[in-house]
């Protein structure tokens, strides 16, 4: 059965919305998904602030237009939208663990991210950045190593001076 085109109106303006207040997009290739994992997918997303919307093509390239961005890339297959409204890598990691688990099922085919489009490359490589706790864990490891080393070389110092000065 063919979508009236009020419902097409009312798809592209849900998309143009969800587009305009995202902080990151994300497009996915997904084809023989169960609803099982398509809903756990969707759980996931939710749980990062943001929200799974499948529609045709062309509504999708009309309602990126619409909020003035032009979709500058090609879309194969069944597509999925992705509008992260929290985190902006977190749609991407989200999306890149559940592709390595259904590697048929599911591919990342690009991203709209800092305002301008990415490739399916570029939107994995975002995805396999770390969290920004994770991020604020490793410098703090990093200064904190070195903080130590500071204070075993100032002691060694003290050490042979306190030798120097007995001898």
């Amino acid at each position: 059965m063919p979508i009236t085109r009020v419902k097409k109106e009312s798809i592209v303006g849900d998309l143009q919305d969800k587009i305009g207040k995202s902080k990151a997009v994300l497009f996915a290739r997904f084809h023989g998904l169960s609803v099982a994992k398509v809903t756990g997918l969707r759980r996931a997303f939710r749980k990062e602030d943001a929200d799974y919307t499948v529609a045709k093509k062309t509504l999708i390239r009309v309602a990126f237009r619409d909020a003035g961005k032009e979709l500058s890339m090609d879309l194969p297959g069944e597509v999925a939208v992705v509008s992260g409204f929290g985190d902006e890598l977190s749609i991407f990691r989200v999306a890149s663990t559940f592709a390595k688990k259904e590697k048929d099922a599911f591919e990342i085919i690009g991203g709209y991210f800092e305002n301008q489009f990415v490739d399916a490359k570029t939107a994995k490589a975002l995805g396999a950045i770390p969290g920004r706790e994770a991020l604020y864990s490793q410098l703090m490891s990093v200064i904190l190593g070195n903080t130590r080393k500071l204070v075993f070389v100032l002691d060694q110092l003290a050490q042979s001076r306190r030798t120097n000065e007995n001898a």
